[in-house]
């Protein structure tokens, strides 16, 4: 067989690999490609419907609003110097603004780039969440898991310029790796996701969990590859030094949070108890989005805390468990929705305990009933989490 025989031979092996591995994802990626149109199509409709025209710039400009504006500005502007005006940008992260800033290269548009930044994130957020059920369990579960997290409520944030999807896909991805005991991928992702979020500090007690849990919990099966684990709090940490830089402490986002959004540590059952008033007591309006959503973050996220011990890996439990301190035990629990959003072993539960069609199919179509409604209100410039 000639030389150019034996190239086009492996050429074609090649390619027929790439194929096939392109195939064992595609439902992920094609759901992840299906959501972000009808979610732009539906809040398109949805203001037209209401509002009789389309305001701003564009229909994208529907989705630039609260969160998204301070993600822009720390793009496009960085942290601010001094106390001021900008001060309230330091609780934000820098690892999406620097995201943002390196897809403007390509695109720009900053609000575009943004947007097309979040949902390349979120096709490989999807596919990983897929990849990391189908080696736990078996591919019909992992779909299920997918399709929970794609059109959980506040799924609709994983399209639009928030750090939902980039923090998603760096904290599944972190974990995906530690499965297959790639340290370093695992370290990398891991260092990206403690400097895209502040319960991305989460993880680390997890991911040590499942490095000793692969050597059997022996300390003479422990090899050098756990020093790639010491890369994870490293983004957190740059981001501590960040505060220091700018303001001279490097806690100052505690007081950014407490001055702005009045949050500061303390224990749920306050904040659960001034919900449940709420929906009983507050205006119609306020009483599904204000209210009960959080309230209902809250069950959910509680339901799994008590089932993930028995139906989940230990570091994924571990995982849920440190996130849901993060979240609730904070004053400021509006954004709770959102926040569960990125816990990913909530959907790999979901997934467990969803084997029979008719559950599963009837928890999806209230999943995509209130993705409806929250995202509908989010794009007519009303606050939805």
């Amino acid at each position: 067989m000639s030389n150019d025989s034996l190239r086009m031979l492996k050429l074609r092996r090649l390619l027929l690999g790439f194929n096939d591995q392109i195939s064992r994802v595609t439902y992920p990626l094609a759901v992840s490609c299906c959501t972000t149109i009808i979610t732009f199509g539906f809040g398109a409709c949805a203001v037209l419907a209401f509002q009789k025209t389309i305001p701003g710039e564009s229909w994208l400009a529907i989705w630039q609003g609260w969160d998204a504006l301070s993600f822009l500005d720390l793009a496009q502007h960085g942290y601010p110097h001094e106390v001021g005006n900008r001060e309230y940008l330091i609780v934000w992260l820098p690892v999406f603004p620097m995201a943002i800033r390196i897809a403007h290269l390509f695109i720009p548009n900053w609000h575009a780039a943004a947007v097309v930044l979040s949902n390349v994130c979120c096709a490989a957020a999807l596919t990983y969440i897929f990849l990391l059920v189908r080696v736990e369990y078996d591919a019909r579960l992992a779909r299920r898991a997918v399709l929970f997290c794609a059109i959980f409520p506040t799924a609709y944030f994983l399209h639009i310029a928030y750090s939902e999807a980039i923090f998603l896909l760096l904290s599944v991805g972190a974990f995906y790796h530690a499965r297959r005991g790639q340290w370093l991928i695992c370290g990398a992702f891991g260092m990206l996701a403690t400097g895209a979020r502040v319960p991305g500090i989460a993880i680390v007690p997890p991911l040590v969990l499942e490095y000793l849990q692969q050597r059997n919990f022996r300390w003479r099966e422990i090899r050098w590859d756990i020093a790639f684990l010491a890369l994870v709090p490293l983004g957190a940490l740059a981001y501590l030094w960040i505060n220091y830089r700018y303001f001279g402490d490097p806690l100052h986002f505690l007081t950014a949070q407490k001055r702005f959004w009045y949050g500061f540590v303390r224990w749920p059952f306050p904040s659960v108890v001034g919900n449940w008033y709420g929906v009983n007591h507050s205006s119609a309006d306020s009483r599904l989005i204000q209210y009960g959503g959080p309230l209902a973050a809250f069950v959910i996220a509680s339901a799994a805390l008590v089932a993930a011990p028995f139906l989940l890996r230990p570091c994924y439990a571990l995982y849920l468990a440190l996130s849901w301190i993060m979240v609730f035990c904070n004053n400021f629990l509006l954004c709770s929705p959102r926040y569960i959003l990125p816990i990913f072993p909530i959907f790999i539960l979901l997934a467990r305990i969803t084997r029979r069609e008719w559950l599963r199919d009837s928890i999806a179509f209230l999943f995509a009933l209130f993705y409806g409604i929250c995202s509908m209100h989010f794009a007519r410039g009303w606050w939805a989490f």
